[in-house]
């Protein structure tokens, strides 16, 4: 089939009449089908255009799909070359299908292509469009708009700048009339369901571009649009809240804030945990003493004012803080599955024990017993309260897609088809499959999508940094082991420089030596390894101590090099060398050091090219060994596999757990403070010597000198 043209019909009758009338006057001279999606109307008229065409293929659903939905079910009707999107307020021109066709058939490269629409007295729509940004909202979707009527910001977006009488490439065109190549659609997947109105075509669009594809604009076809606009008519219609719904999904889906918070997802849900648990403990406390106040009559002690137990207050935020990340309430990836009540109270038991235990011991005559023995079971039933808080927030958050991880499957076509069957909901896993990558053989182009065409291949396994780059992914699942390839090992080291969450579905154990995590995930076993934001405040710390060293350097440092530069050079005692060092995660940068004529470091005192490299955080004073020119160290053996697993990514340092001469193998070997210290000042970096001629051309064995 050359052509399927799919119509979402829903309480239009009197427009999908017009509309089918033109498809039959002005029909294609090749082969096509036309099928017409019902999302259960109730206009009366839709019997009698029925009747009228009984020739096209009718679907007739029993609820509302949604324009998305049912663009896809028509779509999945039947193989065509091209499938033309129709909204039923489109009428057709006399030849305006033949030309859509051969433009598209002479233009490979449009994955899409939007004929011109125009309106009934035949001007042309701004039907073609600029991604949308900020400003754009605000001033199309509030009070703004009416305040700046001729904002050259909307101008642009409804891209008034442009004839509209040429053919031209643009970010994304209205989906009321849309012509989608089958090939292109295999490779972006068909529209998101997650849009029940409004947005589909601008994500349709935008992932088309991802995927390589051109969104193509193309006047030779033209189609008149009673274009309404529905989505504007009132502030707080229906149609309004359905676009606002559509918009919040667009950029769940593809902002970069949003993006960043689903990434730091689980440190975020930490904090909020622990946030109720001290409001909790606040609360447990504040009703306890209160309750005391009230039973006062029944106990003979006085009891003291509020303020006489404020010190033993923050002693129980601190004893509730310090129990409950020692018992593993606060652990990454915990947040999933709600803790048994045997687990809760074990913990909060614990709190009970060494709270009591501290005011006996403390002789805290003050402090009446009854408060505490209250305080206890409040203190197990508010904190329940923020547990269970946490949880239902992250499930309602999930339902409207708007925490789920952004995932990436890497593997066989064939074992990831297998495994999807095998998942009932993936929802439930909290994550959002964007596609798959796998490296096709040599004489295909690529693979099918799965799971009925909604998981579409992204890309070969070699451009997986790209694919996580282009698609904001947060999580990459694989199914195959890394292998001793160079390439592989880069691409790992950079999703883990990125702090990109690494699951393996695997048997594998040695993966759990590494410290990984066996979990539960879609119906199977899998090796979870975390992101690295447990290690992101000792970086941030790290880089703020290498900042303020290398700036206090260069504050001294100047006078050194200009004797360098003007005097040791001439003279020939010394040179100035541009290296260009590497290291294991992917951190390349170009340093200027000094070295004596035979090539050997100088010492630190006359290093202001590594003062600056320090301040603009292309190294710092301590981390792993970096390494001269090509030669780049690569795990090998089991221990440095694992070492390499263990090992949070890094910036590479001037001195480190390596200085003394201790080989890559044994770089964890713990060293004194002297030997850092000592290293940092005579051989800044370990690189020690360095040939005249470019180290970048050649490759360096630093362990011992030589050259390979």
């Amino acid at each position: 089939m050359k052509l399927a043209v799919v119509i979402v019909h829903y309480n239009s009758s009197s427009d999908l009449g017009r509309c089918l009338e033109s498809l039959v006057a002005y029909a294609p001279v090749q082969d096509h089908k036309i099928i017409i999606v019902d999302n259960a109307s109730e206009d009366d008229g839709l019997v009698g255009v029925h009747n009228q065409y009984p020739q096209f293929q009718w679907i007739f659903s029993k609820e509302n799909l949604g324009y998305s939905k049912g663009c896809n079910l028509g779509m999945a009707q039947v193989q065509a070359e091209y499938y033309l999107v129709l909204n039923p307020d489109i009428v057709v021109q006399p030849g305006a299908l033949d030309h859509l066709l051969e433009f598209a058939d002479r233009t490979p490269r449009a994955g899409m292509v939007g004929p011109q629409l125009l309106n009934e007295d035949l001007t042309v729509q701004d039907s073609c469009r600029r991604f949308y940004n900020l400003k754009t909202l605000l001033l199309r979707r509030t009070f703004l708009g009416k305040i700046f009527p001729n904002s050259e910001t909307v101008r642009l977006h409804l891209m008034e700048d442009f004839d509209h009488q040429s053919v031209r490439p643009v970010d994304w065109v209205l989906g009321g009339c849309l012509l989608v190549r089958r090939s292109a659609m295999l490779r972006t997947g068909p529209m998101d369901e997650r849009f029940f109105l409004y947005f589909e075509d601008v994500d349709w669009c935008y992932r088309m571009w991802q995927a390589g594809f051109e969104v193509v604009y193309s006047p030779d076809a033209r189609f008149i649009h009673r274009h309404r606009r529905d989505s504007a008519q009132g502030k707080f219609t229906r149609t309004f809240w359905l676009h606002l719904g559509s918009l919040i999904s667009f950029y769940e889906k593809w902002g970069v804030l949003v993006w960043l918070i689903k990434k730091w997802r689980e440190p975020m849900l930490v904090f909020l945990l622990w946030s109720l648990d001290m409001l909790g403990v606040a609360a447990a406390f504040g009703g306890a003493y209160a309750l005391r106040g009230i039973m006062g009559r029944f106990f003979s002690a006085e009891l003291y004012p509020f303020g006489e137990y404020f010190p033993l207050l923050l002693f129980s935020l601190l004893l509730t803080t310090l129990t409950f990340l020692m018992t593993g309430r606060y652990r990454l990836l915990s947040q999933r599955r709600s803790r048994s009540i045997t687990e809760h109270l074990q913990q909060v038991g614990v709190v009970a024990v060494l709270l009591l235990a501290a005011t006996y011991l403390g002789h805290l005559d003050v402090i009446s017993r009854a408060v505490l023995l209250m305080f206890i079971p409040l203190l197990g039933f508010s904190t329940a309260l923020g547990s269970l808080g946490v949880h239902r927030i992250l499930r309602k958050l999930e339902k409207g897609n708007l925490s789920l991880e952004r995932t990436l499957l890497v593997g066989p076509p064939m074992r990831l088809q297998n495994w999807l069957n095998g998942c009932k909901n993936l929802q439930d896993e909290g994550v959002d499959v964007a596609g798959f990558v796998w490296q096709p053989s040599t004489n295909e182009d690529g693979f099918a999508p799965l799971r009925d065409n909604e998981i579409p291949w992204l890309g070969a396994s070699t451009s997986l940094l790209e694919v996580v780059r282009r698609y904001r992914i947060s999580q990459v699942v694989f199914w195959e082991r890394p292998t001793d390839n160079p390439d592989i090992w880069l691409q790992l080291a950079g999703l883990r420089r990125m702090r990109i969450r690494l699951r393996w579905n695997l048997d594998d154990v040695w993966l759990l030596a590494s410290g990984a995590r066996a979990e539960a995930f879609g119906g199977g076993l899998s090796a979870v390894q975390s992101s690295g934001s447990s290690s992101a405040l000792r970086s941030g710390l790290m880089r703020v101590f290498s900042f303020v060293f290398g700036l206090v350097s260069i504050v001294w440092g100047w006078l050194p090099y200009l004797l360098v530069k003007f005097v040791l050079v001439p003279r020939g005692s010394a040179r100035m060398t541009c290296i260009h060092v590497k290291d294991i995660w992917g951190n390349d940068p170009h340093l200027e050091v000094a070295t004596n004529s035979q090539g050997r470091m100088k010492s630190y005192f006359w290093q202001w090219g590594l003062m600056k490299a320090l301040v603009v955080g292309k190294i710092r004073v301590v981390g792993p060994r970096a390494f001269l020119g090509q030669a780049r160290f690569l795990p090998e053996s089991p221990a440095e596999i694992v070492d390499f697993w263990k090992n949070e990514p890094e910036t590479p340092g001037l001195t480190g757990p390596w200085a003394g001469g201790h080989p890559p193998e044994v770089a964890k070997k713990r060293v004194s403070l002297f030997s850092n210290i000592k290293q940092l000042w005579c051989g800044p970096g370990g690189f020690g010597v360095i040939e005249n001629d470019d180290p970048a051309n050649r490759e360096q064995d630093l362990t011992s000198g030589v050259k390979r």
